[in-house]
């Protein structure tokens, strides 16, 4: 509490009602006094602001924030004495700024600035958050020392208190439009191709790398159009770094796609890249243009192979020789086997081909489906490393990435924007045993009580193990 005014200042008797009787608190008598100049002079010479680049934010959004220091006095030494947890976020701590103090004019008073930390912030999920407030203890030199710097006797301790903020996260809106990648911020995006003809017995590998500043884990390859004739397998990724640029976090992802041609022709591949900007409010679209692609005929169409020009003549030589006249297969038992065989064939080859587009085995989102156990255990070999290094934190980051990215690509719901009770209420409108529904609820429930709680009772193998069997019981 901070009293508004000086007097003798009244906090009011508590009351509670237990079983029949009513029950209440002393009141609570105050005496403030008024603070002296000095210390109203020493408050105005020195105070730390705390910023957000953006208080309205989106998941997948990464946002700065940045606790500034206001000094007219010699500043030596900052210590924070508490910091936020900052649930809801992932957060990284981005590297002090070395450069000299700036000058600065507040309400008509000149300040030296400086950014004393900055942390990079990206929200996991929808909801209004609360970044608490900080204390800070500043070292200040006495006007009387000559003394250097590390000479800590001659520093005079300075409290101040940072004041909290609140931070409102949402999801980008959809457009049904774009193919969305899961990329909220700035981007730049190239593509390159080694080949520039192939056979429609080859394929052609096409490379996009994108380069931006949103939280790496929410982005995934896009799909794009391709001309009829070309046929996309599941992409790749074949690169992912994270590192910080000017004051950011910024990361790069390769996406290798697998193409091939069905028939021949000339054609252009343009692939295309879209994030939403929170900036503009809108989602950006980033289109590249190959060089044309020269696709001929492989060896999958039988030739023809037209008469020879020339009669070719043989010596006839006499003989007095009999010989016995060998039956010609034709019409024999071995003929029409053989010809019964490739009948046999060809039946069975136009009966998978029905079964395969029936499945819809043909169709990529539907290997996308069936890829996602594999996909979901190979994320969960990343999250068993973290377990074993002991890194609570990041090994319950990766289980809700895991399961997110899962039922994204299991049950086509955006799932990376969504938090679990959207996610769950989503789900509840399929064909899902309510029992599973319940244990991924809880699932989700524990994992974020043991990410963002100072400390949890529970076992990392059991939720390992658990969420392994979860997974596997929703692919049965």
């Amino acid at each position: 509490l901070r009293p508004g005014k000086s007097g003798k200042l009244v906090i009011d008797r508590a009351q509670i009602i237990s079983g029949n009787q009513r029950l209440y608190s002393d009141p609570i008598i105050i005496e403030v006094v008024q603070g002296s100049e000095k210390e109203i002079s020493e408050q105005e010479e020195i105070f730390v602001q705390a910023t957000l680049s953006d208080s309205l934010a989106y998941v997948g959004q990464q946002i700065i924030l940045d606790y500034k220091l206001y000094t007219k006095l010699d500043v030596r030494s900052v210590n924070f004495l508490s910091e936020d947890d900052f649930e809801g976020f992932y957060h990284q701590a981005l590297q002090s700024d070395r450069s000299s103090l700036k000058r600065e004019i507040i309400n008509g008073s000149e300040y030296y600035t400086k950014s004393i930390k900055k942390i990079a912030l990206f929200p996991q999920q929808t909801g209004t958050y609360s970044i608490d407030p900080v204390d800070i203890n500043l070292g200040i030199a006495s006007k009387n020392s000559n003394r250097g710097f590390f000479f800590s006797s001659q520093l005079i301790p300075r409290r101040v208190t940072v004041d909290g903020m609140t931070v409102i996260v949402q999801n980008s809106p959809q457009d049904p439009d774009i193919y969305d990648s899961g990329a909220v911020g700035h981007y730049i995006m190239n593509a390159n191709t080694a080949k520039r003809s192939l056979t429609t017995d080859e394929a052609i590998i096409v490379n996009m790398q994108i380069t931006g500043n949103g939280d790496s884990k929410t982005v995934y390859a896009p799909r794009w159009n391709l001309p009829p004739g070309l046929e996309m397998y599941d992409p790749n990724t074949i690169e992912d770094q994270v590192f910080p640029n000017n004051n950011q976090i910024t990361h790069r992802k390769t996406f290798e796609y697998l193409i091939v041609a069905k028939k021949p022709g000339k054609y252009s591949i343009k692939p295309e890249f879209s994030y939403f900007s929170p900036d503009s409010n809108r989602y950006i679209s980033i289109t590249r243009t190959l060089p044309t692609i020269t696709v001929l005929q492989g060896s999958n169409e039988a030739r023809t192979i037209g008469p020879s020009n020339e009669d070719r003549l043989e010596d006839i030589f006499n003989t007095t020789k009999l010989r016995k006249r060998k039956e010609k297969p034709y019409g024999s038992f071995l003929h029409w086997m053989f010809i019964s065989f490739l009948i046999l064939a060809g039946f069975s080859i136009i009966a998978y081909d029905i079964y395969l587009n029936k499945t819809g085995k043909r169709d990529p989102e539907v290997i996308r489906k069936n890829k996602a156990l594999k996909i979901a255990r190979e994320r969960l070999s990343k999250a068993n490393q973290f377990k074993s290094d002991e890194n609570k934190k990041a090994f319950y980051e990766e289980i809700i990435y895991v399961l997110k990215k899962y039922i994204s690509d299991k049950y086509d719901i955006p799932a990376l924007h969504l938090n679990k009770s959207e996610i769950i209420n989503d789900l509840s409108l399929r064909t899902i045993d309510t029992s599973l529904l319940n244990r991924l609820k809880e699932l989700f429930n524990n994992a974020e009580i043991a990410l963002y709680a100072p400390v949890s009772n529970l076992n990392p193998d059991s939720v390992y193990e658990e969420t392994l069997d979860l997974i596997s019981s929703l692919e049965s």
